[in-house]
């Protein structure tokens, strides 16, 4: 009797979101696998950080946080890495899975699978990092590159 209370006690306040670590090349090959079309860059985001969801508000799970305008500085993946410059505007979509919602610094060197829609680039901050995460390694980096000719891709063990 006192085992099972102390397991109910124990299940209540001590939840947590439990994520993957990232892997870029597994988060490649999901999105490769994707029926939307995603591109991806390396580099940074300037944007209004204040826009952003709060994680230790209080959860409301029936609204989706308003999409946050950014502009978008670095370089887009390509079969020889990532060598083409790009500066462009893309869209932030958060979303949160109860009080856990993705975000971003402004600033920060990140690699991000962006969605294109309806012309647009559009980021999905999840809570679990995936679409965006931190920039890769050179070797990583060239990893990415070996997906996008077709070549060998996949993530780590």
């Amino acid at each position: 009797m006192i085992a099972a209370g102390l397991a109910i006690f124990a299940a209540g306040p001590a939840a947590a979101l439990s994520c993957l670590a990232p892997d870029p090349v597994r988060s490649f090959a999901e999105i490769h696998a994707a029926p939307e079309i995603y591109r991806a860059y390396v580099g940074r985001f300037a944007f209004d950080e204040g826009k952003l969801p709060h994680s230790d508000a209080p959860a409301d799970v029936s609204a989706v946080p308003n999409p946050i305008p950014a502009e978008f500085a670095g370089h887009q993946l390509g079969t020889t890495g990532f060598e083409t410059p790009v500066e462009t505007p893309m869209v932030l979509q958060p979303s949160c899975l109860g009080p856990w919602c993705g975000g971003l610094a402004p600033g920060d060197e990140v690699l991000v699978f962006a969605r294109v829609e309806d012309g647009r680039l559009i980021v999905d901050l999840e809570p679990c990092p995936g679409k965006v995460q931190a920039a890769p390694d050179a070797a990583a980096r060239e990893a990415l590159a070996a997906c996008m000719r077709g070549e060998d891709c996949r993530p780590a063990e």
